[in-house]
């Protein structure tokens, strides 16, 4: 007598949906896991209701990003699907990626609000962002308020040069040039006539730039990870 089997059902966990995405003149199809769950701005915009066929589901419409570069895209997929590295554990190292990839991932991160990958961009930049006016400019582009103060630092120690102050704003340059020159004519008149030239102490860089610190950090909580 044979026996009948049940219709088998869809595992709640691993039954994935794709999407496809076209940026520029190339398509990716990967599963929307990453980007519903981790993305704010995907959640929102793939949960909406759509007349006719949803966008992302077929070859033939794409769901199309853009103004995106397929070099930054494809590089952010590389850290959301890494096909080379199937076991997820922690003797398994991220691979060894260049800083101009963890820019990429950083600039789609930030915009996107894919917070965890974001966060694990700018653990991964830390060590590598050692220029001040890189650091910087990294910080002003994607909201990340220590980078911002190290610049500073960094600057207020070494100085800059005119190209360097054009990217600053004038009155950022006026404010660090003012520091050095304030802490060399303090030591100066003390007395102080040793090798090099003294650097602003921190706290005075601080005092200097506090409003602009706090809203840079300010800014940088709006992106924190709520995840535990």
């Amino acid at each position: 007598m044979a026996t009948t089997t049940p219709n088998p059902t869809r595992d709640e966990k691993y039954y994935l949906d794709t999407i496809i995405f076209q940026v520029e003149d190339r398509l990716f199809k990967v599963p929307r896991y990453h980007f519903e769950r981790n993305s704010e701005i995907f959640a929102s915009a793939l949960m909406l209701p759509a007349a006719g066929e949803i966008e992302g589901t077929t070859e033939e419409n794409p769901l199309k990003l853009e103004g995106i570069s397929r070099v930054d895209f494809q590089r952010l997929l590389e850290v959301l699907y890494p096909l080379d590295r199937p076991l997820l554990c922690r003797t398994n190292p991220l691979p060894s990626l260049s800083m101009e990839h963890w820019i990429s991932v950083l600039k789609l991160a930030t915009m996107w609000r894919l917070l965890e990958t974001r966060d694990l961009a700018i653990t991964q930049l830390g060590s590598r962002v050692e220029d001040g006016m890189e650091s910087i400019m990294l910080a002003r582009a994607y909201h990340v308020s220590p980078w911002l103060r190290n610049g500073y630092f960094a600057l207020a120690q070494k100085g800059f040069s005119t190209e360097d102050a054009q990217i600053l704003g004038w009155e950022v340059a006026f404010k660090i040039s003012r520091l050095r020159e304030t802490t060399f004519s303090r030591h100066f008149n003390s007395g102080y006539y040793g090798g090099g030239r003294p650097y602003p102490p921190s706290t005075d860089v601080e005092r200097a730039f506090a409003e602009e610190f706090r809203q840079a950090d300010l800014d940088s909580a709006e992106y924190i990870s709520r995840v535990a």
